[in-house]
């Protein structure tokens, strides 16, 4: 049967498939605690503020507070752990990574000219997500219902449904017919793994499952920012900024039935590209002699270009289920192996509102809010046109996130300073999401929809004249539900997963 692979792969280019999804696009939209250690320090609020190179990519007005130029660099190390929890069967695993979460530098010019007092230019590089991962996962395939009956499950009943006519009829039908394998690769690589049987029938009730995945990359960020000071009471600024997305994955999904090992389905995907956004902001004292001061940044819909890759591999064992005999026959078949798609992404617009008080030289606080509606982020192809049914999957599955975080700062003396803060981003899924397989190339069919996120941060900094050190730690806590994949018929119950990040940073910089 390999020998119709060259032919599959020449119609699926021809068809323009594609293999995205919406927790596919979430990686793009999502943003991580990460710049100076001052910022990570106060969680992430500096917005009102300002005179930090964090706010270059929050509110670009921030910028424009600064009166000296300021050069500094970030290094951070991330601990990423999580258990997963399926019926009492725990799976732990955690990954640690090295990134340079910031690396900027901002001219200072002192004008004077009527209203205009400074006149600032900056550029930065932040490291927008860190999507270095390990996750593991397993369990009983199945579940007892509320009547004590034993409910099989099996991702082979997702194959079957994709699965009305034989893997033999399509290789049969004429060209003008492909059109109707959309949906059908992983029912494909089922049957030519030997797990289905004649018109898609099921040879097996699984009874025990098992998942993996490695991720690896992120999306880093560079902005370009102009910004000014009007006689100390209006700071403007406006902030370009340019993306790079560098991502892959690798994960398995296998399942046992009583006789042992039945199959295990291989995936690989990768996801390059590149985006770019403009972000507006402004900080306003409204008092002449009150250190009040209020913030406001609008992000536009950042624009990606992105390509994909992936390939698929299903290793099977066909077992005799009259004998009760396991064959030692292997199944091994690709497809995709080079396959990609060129397409767009655009997420949705941001919205961001902060407020500031000083207490003369002793104690800054900070408030910021950040509005984001998830479901109105869009994906189509280069040629205009669009991914339909995944836009509507999005609308479904996505919704508006609620970002509130809260930062201090208190210099205990004129050379060092204490701080903490508080971060929560509301869950970006809705209750009902699933992840739908939509497209003949996409085979990962699990997905994991986040619940709320908490992140806790302490900070500490050293200043002298010029010269300046900062240290933060964060913790973030997100808890999950991990579904190996979506069954529309059966309510599978998902496996409760504790994810919790732990963030160190660490910043050197020069104030000239």
């Amino acid at each position: 049967m390999k020998r119709y692979t060259f032919l599959l792969l020449i119609i699926f280019h021809a068809l323009g498939v594609d293999a995205q999804s919406s927790y596919d696009g979430i990686r793009l939209m999502e943003t991580d605690l990460s710049g100076t250690a001052r910022s990570v320090g106060m969680g992430g609020s500096m917005g009102a503020l300002g005179a930090d190179l964090s706010v270059i990519r929050t509110n670009p007005a921030g910028i424009g507070v600064y009166r000296s130029g300021d050069v500094a660099v970030s290094a951070g190390l991330t601990t990423l752990k999580n258990e997963s929890d399926y019926f009492g069967s725990k799976i732990a695993s955690d990954k640690t990574s090295f990134t340079i979460d910031n690396l900027g530098i901002v001219f200072s010019n002192e004008v004077n000219s009527g209203s205009l007092k400074y006149f600032n230019i900056g550029v930065a590089l932040n490291h927008k997500r860190n999507l270095n991962r390990e996750f593991g996962f397993a369990g009983a395939a199945g579940f007892m219902n509320a009547n004590n009956e034993w409910v099989p499950l099996s991702q082979m009943y997702q194959m079957q449904r994709m699965y009305d006519i034989s893997p033999f009829d399509v290789y049969d039908m004429s060209y003008t017919n492909y059109t109707n394998l959309n949906n059908y690769w992983l029912a494909l690589l089922a049957a030519d793994g030997g797990l289905l049987g004649d018109e898609g029938s099921i040879l097996f009730d699984a009874t025990d499952n098992c998942f993996y995945s490695e991720e690896k990359g992120g999306v880093k960020e560079v902005d370009c920012n102009v910004s000014c000071n009007l006689n100390d009471r209006l700071y403007l600024g406006v902030s370009v900024g340019l993306y790079y997305v560098d991502y892959s994955r690798y994960s398995y999904y296998g399942e046992d039935d009583e006789l042992g090992e039945i199959y295990t389905l291989h995936n690989w995907y990768e996801q390059t590209g590149s985006g770019f956004d403009v972000k507006l902001g402004l900080i306003l004292r409204p008092f002449k002699y009150s250190p009040l001061k209020m913030g406001f940044a609008l992000h536009t819909p950042t624009f990606y270009s992105l390509t994909d890759r992936v390939s698929a591999r299903i290793e099977g064992v066909e077992n005799d289920y009259v004998t009760g005999v396991m064959d030692t026959h292997d199944y091994d078949y690709s497809y995709g192996d080079d396959y990609y798609v060129d397409y767009k992404v655009k997420t949705p617009w941001r919205f961001l509102f902060s407020t500031s008080y000083t207490f003369g030289n002793v104690l800054a606080l900070n408030a910021e809010y950040e509005y984001a509606d998830y479901s109105k982020a869009e994906m189509e192809y280069h040629n205009g046109s669009e991914f339909r049914e995944l836009n509507g999957e999005i609308n479904n599955n996505m919704r508006c996130v609620k970002s509130f975080r809260v930062g201090a700062e208190c210099n205990v003396d004129k050379n060092i300073s204490l701080r903490c803060g508080y971060n929560y981003v509301s869950a970006p899924f809705k209750k009902t999401a699933g992840k739908y397989v939509l497209s003949t190339t996409d085979t990962n069919t699990e997905y994991l929809n986040s619940l709320t996120t908490n992140s806790f941060s302490i900070g500490a900094g050293y200043r002298d004249k010029s010269m300046y050190l900062d240290f933060a730690y964060n913790l973030s806590l997100k808890d999950a539900d991990f579904y190996p994949y979506y069954d529309p018929e059966v309510a599978n119950p998902p496996a409760s997963v504790e994810e919790s990040k732990h963030h160190v940073v660490l910043t050197l910089g020069w104030r000239f």
